[in-house]
């Protein structure tokens, strides 16, 4: 592992693996607001891990590891009390049924209905739109998946076939970063028709706060 010590910018991160303290410049958000959180640090078999400080203390407490072609393989959570890293218990990987056949997108990271465990994982492409693909029967595969255009445009889909994703809803980011349904459907996209939605580089993924919610009951989302 490599770590580059010389960030002199005011937005040095604190990152503690096995007994050791260094320090990293935070260059990219976690959130998308702006804040800079998140800091890269390359692997020796081409990946790379993004060290992320979710509680804005100074110190990284969550480690997402990407391989060689940008995808999340992995995430460990920082313990304080501890001074250990614990390997996150999301899975294998999320698995979306595309027309080019099941692909992993990574581990789920967020957990989107509030009931503890993580369901959605979330891609971002180079262009800068973000997927988010929700698993609401806990069978490892995604039934509904949303899609954040760069411009804040939102639709929704859902998983309703062999590789066949129907738009089941249509609407926008306001100002303020919340989601607001548009009066009609717009059915403009088919989730993964094309590999499109798993191309570029993955970015640290948001944690979805402030942006959608799913309800637990009836698995909408919100």
């Amino acid at each position: 592992m490599y770590i580059d010590n010389s960030g002199a910018d005011g937005h040095e991160l604190k990152i503690e693996v096995d007994g050791h303290e260094y320090t990293d410049e935070a260059t990219e958000s976690y959130h998308h607001d702006g804040a800079l959180d998140t800091a890269d640090v390359d692997g020796e078999d081409g990946g790379h891990t993004a060290y992320t400080d979710t509680d804005h203390d100074g110190t990284a407490d969550l480690a997402t590891r990407y391989d060689n072609t940008g995808h999340v393989v992995g995430e460990a959570h920082y313990n304080s009390a501890t001074g250990q890293w614990t390997q996150s218990s999301a899975g294998s990987g999320m698995i979306v049924d595309t027309a080019q056949g099941q692909q992993n997108v990574g581990p789920a990271t967020t957990d989107t209905d509030g009931d503890g465990a993580n369901d959605t994982a979330v891609v971002t492409d180079a262009e800068g739109n973000t997927f988010l693909y929700t698993d609401t029967d806990g069978d490892g595969k995604a039934d509904y998946a949303m899609e954040i255009a760069s411009d804040g445009q939102v639709t929704i889909s859902h998983h309703t076939g062999d590789h066949q994703w129907t738009p089941v809803e249509h609407g926008h980011l306001d100002g303020s970063g919340n989601y607001q349904k548009d009066s009609s459907a717009n059915p403009l996209l088919t989730f993964g028709a094309d590999d499109h939605s798993w191309g570029g580089a993955s970015q640290p993924a948001p944690d979805g706060q402030g942006l959608v919610r799913t309800d637990p009951a009836t698995g909408e989302w919100t």
